[in-house]
């Protein structure tokens, strides 16, 4: 038997299996350089929704919307008039609003996973003289 073939073999297999080591690493490495990019960037823009809450928060400042109506020679009410829109939280909107523009009482109601209106069944349970 010759030795000749058996090595060329083991050689072959010897280089195939370095170069897919050497190939697993090297997308390894790559995916880490990629992993560290997204986490700067998941950094870089939780740094600007804070920026742009603080901006929010200044430019919606009570004071700050009374001098901008000053400046635009805009006076206050003679009368003011108050409108109440009967109209349930929604719950659609997932937090798309902030919860200080939601009606008094609701926004805590929907946080708390209940409706501040009672069933339609629970006033009927309350007609009903159980005492």
């Amino acid at each position: 038997m010759r030795l000749g073939p058996v090595l060329l073999v083991a050689g072959l297999a010897v280089v195939i299996i370095a170069l897919l080591q050497l190939s697993q690493r090297s997308e390894a490495t790559t995916t880490s350089f990629a992993i560290q990019g997204l986490k700067q960037e998941k950094l870089e823009l939780r740094t600007t929704v804070r920026q742009l809450e603080a901006e929010v928060a200044a430019l919606s400042s009570l004071s700050r919307i009374e001098r901008e109506a000053t400046r635009l020679g805009l006076e206050p009410p003679e009368a003011r008039e108050l409108i109440q829109v009967n109209v349930a939280w929604s719950a659609v909107d997932d937090g798309l609003l902030p919860t200080r523009f939601a009606p008094a009482g609701e926004a805590e109601a929907k946080e708390e996973g209940r409706s501040e209106q009672s069933a339609w069944w629970q006033e009927l349970l309350e007609l009903l003289p159980l005492n």
